[in-house]
């Protein structure tokens, strides 16, 4: 199955034109693992003139040094190097769940023009690795999926008015369950509507390796010079953000940078670990992704709701065949603070929520 693909970029715009900097970051990064020029361009398979050569051109064009070397101390990278890569691993972090949004509904639109009729399961999903595999378990087997990344509620309230087949739906396990649900009440509230689950993930603080500010537990933001990076209206981390500040009897204004807005839990890790900030709310996954220290708060159950008349639809009895597949469980419990426990497990949504059914 041919799909489009849109990647970000960092670009050098000079006089004579513009310079793709991937090569450079992906050099810098190499360099930075290995601690000398010789190793990584090995790594990269660029002889080491080629290299070197490479590196003394960017630094002319950047007009500042790339690279510190000393004798016995091989190379490291300079505080411009450093924010550089950190730039674009925020900008990849940031923009990439939205540039497969982008693709897919372009794909449609080219579906739609050589008159492909064939039926796409539209899917409107928060952002996360369980899910991410599952597209990419879906394209391989040829499940005709069209997944696009949305806020929680978004999500939720796209399905509601029959604009997707399937849409995430993540709730806390704990205290926060019922005052959760009650956001999306309005919108499922009477409806016959199923739950598959996808995985179950430990969600909490985010912050720096060795946790230097010494953070315990959310109760030490609030009131303190603590730099956090908050996720957007809407999403179900910043509902359960609300909450826990709630609880705490502070007001937002106690956060510093809580309208500081990042998309995706990677998005958050990738500011955190680039020094823009000390913590933030999001799963262990993103933490691990980027070398990042991990404070759990709880358990939180991500699914996928769908209306129970779909359980006749090919595409999604395929796409559920797929999360009961021992490769897709597998794949899932690799991940860092996921549990596939229930992966793949359909069940009624009354019947784990009775006070929806009327």
């Amino acid at each position: 199955m041919k799909r489009l693909a849109i990647y970000p970029q960092l670009r050098l715009r000079l006089a004579e034109g513009e310079q793709s900097l991937e090569r450079l970051v992906a050099l810098l990064e190499s360099v930075e693992s290995h601690g000398n020029l010789q190793a990584a361009s090995q790594q990269l398979g660029l002889s080491y003139r080629g290299a070197w050569g490479h590196l003394k051109d960017a630094e002319h064009a950047f007009g500042v040094p790339l690279l510190e070397t000393a004798r016995g101390r091989g190379a490291q990278l300079t505080e411009f190097s450093r924010r550089l890569i950190w730039g674009e691993k925020r900008l990849l972090a940031r923009l990439g769940p939205l540039l497969e949004t982008m693709a897919s509904e372009l794909q449609h639109e080219l579906d739609e023009a050589v008159a492909d009729l064939s039926p796409q399961l539209r899917v409107f999903a928060s952002h996360g690795m369980a899910v991410a595999a599952l597209a990419e378990f879906a394209a391989r087997t040829e499940v005709p999926l069209d997944i696009s990344y949305r806020g929680s509620m978004e999500a939720v309230a796209a399905l509601a008015r029959g604009e997707c087949e399937m849409a995430s739906f993540h709730m806390p396990l704990g205290e926060f369950a019922k005052p959760v649900l009650a956001h999306y009440a309005s919108l499922i509230r009477g409806k016959s509507y199923m739950l598959a689950d996808v995985a179950s993930r430990s969600l909490g603080l985010i912050v720096a390796r060795g946790n230097p500010h010494g953070i315990r537990s959310f109760n030490d933001l609030p009131g303190s010079a603590l730099r956090f990076a908050n996720r957007e209206r809407g999403s179900g981390t910043r509902i359960i953000f609300d909450l826990l500040l709630a609880k705490t009897g502070h007001g937002p204004a106690s956060i510093h940078g809580v309208e500081t807005v990042e998309l995706t839990h990677a998005a958050v890790a990738a500011y955190i670990a680039s020094g823009k900030a000390d913590a933030g709310l999001g799963i262990e996954a993103s933490a691990a992704q980027f070398d990042l220290d991990f404070l759990p708060i709880l358990t939180e159950r991500y699914s996928l709701i769908f209306p129970a008349d779909a359980m006749d639809n090919p595409s999604v009895a395929a796409l559920l065949a797929i999360m009961q597949s021992a490769a897709y469980q597998k794949a899932v419990a690799a991940i860092p603070g996921y549990s596939c426990s229930d992966t793949g497990k359909v069940t009624l949504l009354a019947d784990l929520f009775p006070e929806l059914a009327v």
